[in-house]
């Protein structure tokens, strides 16, 4: 039960980076921190497994690469450091289905957006506060990150539980 919630909290926090990235651009530091945060309850609860030490060379990996994307200004930083924090939750068996989540997730976000700005009506683009009007503006990378790694997290499962399941909140809405 406990677990579940932690999850649900992890959830939360990802579709909280996802609407900010949507709104502004921008994803809070704190929030990458608690998606870390979270991990150590996590471990407390599930049990250790001593392949953790896959999670954390996952997690500075993603880390290192993300800041050679930043510096080549291919991603932003908030993007960067949520992709980290999501990563620590994955071994690297689980590493390559939750980046094909997040990749297709991206593409997808990518054509919905480029869709939905020629949709708009310029003059709604322009009097809108939400920075996704901008024209030819970026892409809010950070919707794909937490929804392909809710998508891991429920499907694929998290480490160091490694079972795919679903939550015992979600199992009622089969």
């Amino acid at each position: 039960m406990i677990n579940d919630l932690i999850l649900l909290a992890l959830t939360l926090l990802l579709a909280a980076a996802a609407i900010e990235d949507m709104a502004r651009l921008r994803i809070s530091n704190i929030i990458p921190i608690a998606v870390l945060g979270l991990f150590v309850p996590w471990v407390a609860v599930v049990g250790w497994d001593n392949d953790v030490w896959q999670n954390v060379t996952l997690f500075l990996a993603v880390f290192a690469l993300g800041a050679g994307l930043f510096a080549m200004q291919w991603m932003g930083g908030g993007d960067v450091k949520l992709l980290a924090a999501c990563a620590l939750w994955f071994d690297w068996n689980a590493a390559l289905p939750w980046f094909v989540y997040v990749t297709m997730g991206g593409g997808v976000l990518a054509l919905v957006i480029i869709a939905v700005r020629r949709m708009v009506p310029r003059a709604t683009r322009d009097n809108s506060s939400l920075a996704i009007f901008a024209a030819k503006g970026p892409i809010p990378y950070g919707v794909a990150i937490a929804l392909g790694t809710m998508m891991a997290l429920y499907m694929v499962g998290p480490n160091p539980s490694g079972v795919a399941h679903m939550p015992a909140f979600v199992k009622p809405l089969r």
